[in-house]
């Protein structure tokens, strides 16, 4: 009934035979995951403490997990160093990115405009976030001179991690007025160009 069906409305039925591979002709092709070599060669010195804070933040952690659900009775520091640890290692890790030019961005504008045009907004674009950078540095400043708190489970000075976080937004503030520096020498052809070079290749 259904050949006949099909026959009169001009339908080519749907082939589901397999192939040799087990797949069904016009299913799409499988992805194929290969395990690239690690590259590690854009990692720089200005890097290290992000790294570093990451790592004991991950033992930190652990260990948390690890005296709460197994031997049930959870050491009190951990989690305020945990809360802490993971503020550092967003304002440090924040430096890497700034460096490299990698935070996300809304780049569909920029491809849809002419060439002149996404270079003067990716100018005020980073021109405003240089500015964010600056105020916040400056913000933080007056900040950690005000504040006099110690953490409640350890005789650390909140100063201390505030100090750390204005010398990142510092860092950051300083790399940003570097890439402001380059898009400003860069033609507009050249910058649309540069869009696509921090995305992935095969």
């Amino acid at each position: 009934m259904s050949d006949g069906s099909d026959a009169a409305t001009g339908v080519k039925p749907i082939d589901t035979a397999h192939t040799s591979e087990g797949r069904a002709e016009g299913a799409p092709d499988l992805l194929d995951f290969k395990d690239g070599k690690t590259d590690i060669s854009a990692i720089r010195w200005i890097d290290a403490p992000g790294i570093l804070i990451f790592w004991v933040l991950a033992v930190v952690v652990f260990l948390q997990f690890f005296t709460r659900y197994v031997l049930n009775d959870s050491l009190a520091w951990t989690e305020e160093a945990a809360r802490y640890l993971l503020i550092l290692v967003c304002f440090l890790g924040s430096i890497t990115a700034t460096r490299r030019g990698s935070h996300i961005t809304l780049e569909f504008l920029l491809r849809m405009v002419p060439a002149k045009a996404a270079k003067a907004l990716t100018i005020l674009s980073q021109t405003i976030t240089l500015g964010f950078f600056a105020s916040m540095t400056w913000i933080g400043i007056e900040l950690t001179q005000k504040t006099r708190q110690k953490m409640i489970s350890m005789p650390i000075p909140k100063a201390w991690i505030y100090t750390i976080c204005v010398i990142a937004l510092g860092i950051m503030a300083f790399y940003s007025a570097i890439w402001l520096w380059r898009r400003l020498r860069q033609s507009p052809e050249d910058l649309v160009k540069s869009l696509d070079d921090h995305l992935i290749h095969d």
